[in-house]
């Protein structure tokens, strides 16, 4: 009774493994598009005029969610201590804390902190439009990753899990 559940367990743990890997590559995939699209928002913000920094970002942050709304809303807190520290070196100290859009995402992210605050609305609107593009085709290319490979994960977790039964057995 004991090793049947532990394999059981054995099981379901190998198994547990597999989905949480397919999970880590929709997650990336939905960070990264949350991102975009936050980063969309500042665009529109910019159209319409060049708000200060703070007022943007805030008002960016109200209405993003994920790692974008923590990343703006820390950015405004920030702003704060521009004193001691440059916007741009706080924007990377954000970006960098970004774990879950992977080292692409933040590497594609972090050059925005240059341009923010520091030109016209135009120029600010034009490098948000670039991250934002290049930030979309990097949460394309991880939902193929996903779609690709997300079944592979979860069925050699499964089929791994079935074999180490067999073999405890």
């Amino acid at each position: 009774m004991v090793h049947l559940i532990g394999a059981t367990l054995l099981a379901a743990g190998c198994g547990y493994l597999g989905f949480q890997a397919a999970e880590t590559l929709r997650r990336k995939s939905r960070s990264l598009r949350q991102m975009a699209q936050a980063l969309a928002l500042v665009e529109g913000e910019l159209e319409l005029g060049s708000p200060p920094l703070g007022q943007l970002l805030e008002r960016v942050a109200n209405r993003s969610a994920g790692p974008a709304k923590r990343l703006m809303e820390a950015c405004v807190q920030g702003l704060d201590r521009l004193d001691r520290e440059d916007f741009s070196t706080l924007w990377r100290r954000q970006v960098a804390g970004l774990e879950e859009l992977g080292e692409e995402g933040r590497a594609a992210l972090s050059p925005l902190g240059d341009i923010l605050g520091r030109y016209d609305g135009q120029a600010q609107r034009e490098g948000t439009q670039v991250v934002r593009q290049a930030l979309e085709k990097l949460a394309q290319r991880w939902e193929e990753e996903r779609r690709r490979q997300g079944r592979v994960y979860q069925v050699l977790g499964l089929s791994g899990g079935a074999f180490l039964v067999i073999l405890l057995l």
